[in-house]
């Protein structure tokens, strides 16, 4: 939805645009050159560009913002411009931040939904995080592999360069999988000899490629980023670093305007699927199919 993604890439350059104004106002400045004082010429001139970078930089706000804030005390003239500006700048780079922050709890797309895996057991999951917005659909397969197709709004960039690594990144970094992972674990908890309590239930990441090409046709190959977690628990008591309960693998692809979109398959030990196609190559393709 690129009208989501113009919206978020604005809403940062309008919030700043705003506080200026809101300055300006209460100094009375003589000129209405100098509403911008607080930040410069340089840097009103950034603050116009922040819409584009959003959607061109590979990251978007974590490489920005630190290139931005480097450019602005680059000088012994930005640094002095610091010090005399220090709180309306302070104040005008929260309420931009504020600004992309809140954007992102604009709706997402519905998820991707194959034909194949028929009406989804469920189409939303209460232990989602609220924020950033996200919308998920959930399948079971009759020999117990749950897939979760999931759209979810990046809060840091519109474009789609460096999206899926930055994005993944940041989940891992705030442990968002695990939050996700207790619908599924309720799900295969029946196929497995013992309950599971989702409390004590955590991924480990396993060494994978952070790439997965997939053959959609004998001639179109699509790229996808991969990632590879264990299900373990610490609730059994047989390795005090937790037990195997099962695997988790993703597929993640990013489109302009500030969306992932995600496959999360989940299957249980020793699930004879694991030895025959460990990626979970054969969902990812059906999925893949069915955003064409």
């Amino acid at each position: 939805m690129v009208w989501q993604g113009a919206t978020q890439a604005l809403a940062p350059a309008l919030g700043a645009g705003a506080v200026l104004l809101v300055l300006h106002r209460r100094k009375g400045e003589a000129t209405e050159q100098m509403w911008y004082a607080p930040i410069g010429v340089d840097g009103l001139r950034l603050f116009l560009l922040l819409p584009l970078l959003l959607w061109v930089v590979p990251g978007g706000l974590l490489l920005v913002l630190p290139c931005m804030l480097a450019l602005s005390v680059a000088s012994p003239a930005a640094r002095a411009a610091w010090s005399e500006h220090r709180n309306e700048r302070a104040l005008v780079i929260g309420v931009a931040l504020l600004c992309l922050g809140a954007s992102a709890l604009l709706p997402v797309a519905s998820p991707t939904s194959p034909e194949a895996w028929g009406q989804p057991l469920f189409t939303e999951n209460p232990h989602a995080p609220v924020y950033p917005a996200s919308h998920q659909y959930t399948w079971v397969t009759t020999d117990v592999v749950v897939l979760q197709s999931l759209s979810l709004r990046l809060p840091h960039q519109q474009g789609v360069w460096g999206a899926e690594w930055s994005a993944l990144t940041l989940a891992s970094a705030f442990d968002l999988e695990t939050s996700r992972m207790h619908q599924a674990i309720d799900l295969i908890d029946d196929e497995l000899p013992f309950q599971l309590d989702p409390n004590d239930v955590f991924l480990e990441a396993v060494p994978a490629p952070g790439t997965v090409d997939v053959r959609l046709t004998s001639t179109e190959v699509q790229t996808v980023a991969f990632r590879h977690f264990d299900i373990k628990t610490t609730a059994i008591g047989l390795d005090p670093s937790g037990t195997k309960v099962g695997e988790v693998v993703t597929a993640s692809v990013a489109s302009w305007g500030g969306e992932l979109d995600m496959l999360i398959i989940v299957r249980p030990v020793a699930h004879p699927t694991l030895d025959d196609d460990a990626r979970g190559e054969a969902w990812m393709r059906i999925w893949l199919q069915a955003q064409a």
